[in-house]
């Protein structure tokens, strides 16, 4: 009979402990890359604006002066948060779908309705600074534009300035001509129509654009032309403008399924679909480990009321639970501290050639990662101290007559 009780507590520990360590592997899942909540608070500590900033400058080229590259990323760091919360609502979609909180994952209507959307784009608009798209695209097209008009070179800063006020005041323009076209453009994105044809009228533009280059004209003529008249000089402007306008100003844009691409469509399709798959089955092994999560806690709870059973006291079963949970403690602990330590080190020569930022923040973000298996640990080795303290200093009271 004692026999019976010692074979039955040696399985019971043992499917204890095993049970013990794929709970505490689950647990550590549930609360890390399982939890949406945990992936966005990861990606709230990415540096967007930074990362880019760095990939641009080696990127683009040599010409591109820093103070470009300094517009560009103040523009993108003020666009960080809208961006940074059109992410988190496909994270928590995504979610709902692995949690089996959704049926139907539908990603490129998702897509569609968060960063191909006009309030998105509308608000990328909003954050780009006049002045700094002036400097922009001046440096991309100011030989261009010089070509056609031969202005002076202390005219620049003056043209400059001026086609910053033009894109400030041309927002409101852009903004209403993106909406105009957004639902057309999504419908074709999202396959709903095989084609579609929006046209934009660029009469404003070129009005506009016409009035600041004839300012700047005046204020700066050529020097073959110092000394005409206004009225002179216009004559003159006319003649230039009516050959740039006639050559690179068309007076309306077209957008079709040749301008987005006419196999778009079929690209975003197969895209959602391979990504739809792969969560199915992505969404089939959480579903295992939420199983596991539960049936840890369950079976663990059933087995230690075994053990109590068996033992009858409470030495035996305090010792016993203890050396399980002192063992399991053991286990899980050196689990997350080795793949915090060499995990992290052969996460960073796979990572050499990334940017130092995103180096730093992979490590943290596996340090984090690990971090509840870790405490998990360290909570089943006091656990099981106390159990094992408990089993040497409990006396069992006498029973006198």
């Amino acid at each position: 009979m004692r026999g019976l009780k010692i074979a039955g507590l040696v399985i019971l520990s043992l499917i204890l402990f095993i049970s013990l360590i794929v709970f505490g592997l689950a647990f550590s899942l549930s609360r890390t890359v399982l939890n949406p909540d945990f992936v966005i608070a990861e990606g709230e500590k990415l540096e967007i604006a930074s990362l880019a900033s760095e990939a641009m400058s080696q990127m683009l080229p040599a010409e591109f002066s820093a103070d470009a590259l300094d517009s560009l990323t103040e523009t993108i760091t003020t666009l960080e948060p809208q961006l940074k919360g059109e992410l988190n609502t496909i994270v928590y979609y995504v979610y709902e779908y692995l949690h089996g909180e959704r049926e139907d994952l539908e990603l490129a209507n998702l897509l569609l309705s968060t960063l191909f959307s006009s309030d998105f784009i509308v608000a990328v608009i909003d954050t780009m600074d006049g002045p700094q798209m002036a400097e922009i695209i001046w440096e991309a097209f100011g030989e261009e534009i010089v070509q056609e008009f031969p202005l002076p070179e202390e005219a620049f800063p003056s043209l400059v300035a001026d086609l910053g006020e033009l894109l400030t005041d041309l927002k409101p323009w852009i903004k209403e001509q993106v909406e105009y076209a957004a639902g057309p453009i999504a419908d074709y994105l999202a396959g709903e129509v095989e084609s579609f044809s929006v046209t934009i009228s660029l009469e404003p533009v070129i009005d506009d654009l016409r009035g600041m280059l004839l300012g700047v004209f005046l204020d700066f003529p050529p020097d073959e032309l110092e000394g005409l008249t206004p009225e002179e000089l216009e004559l003159a402007f006319d003649v230039f403008w009516a050959e740039f306008a006639g050559e690179t100003l068309p007076t309306t844009f077209q957008i079709d399924e040749t301008v987005i691409g006419e196999g778009a469509p079929l690209q975003i399709a197969s895209f959602t679909s391979e990504a739809e798959t792969v969560l199915s089955e992505v969404r089939e092994y959480v579903g295992y480990v939420r199983l596991a999560y539960i049936l840890g806690i369950v079976v663990s709870a059933l087995l230690i009321a075994g053990i109590v059973l068996i033992c009858r006291n409470v030495k035996g079963p305090t010792r016993t639970l203890g050396i399980v949970f002192l063992a399991s403690g053991l286990v899980v602990l050196a689990v997350a501290l080795i793949g915090k330590n060499v995990g992290g080190g052969l996460m960073l020569q796979a990572m050499f050639a990334t940017p130092l930022q995103l180096q730093a923040w992979a490590s943290q973000v596996l340090v984090d990662l690990l971090a509840p298996l870790q405490w998990l640990g360290i909570g089943f080795i006091a656990g099981g101290i106390a159990l094992l303290v408990v089993s040497f200093v409990y006396k069992p009271s006498q029973i006198t007559d």
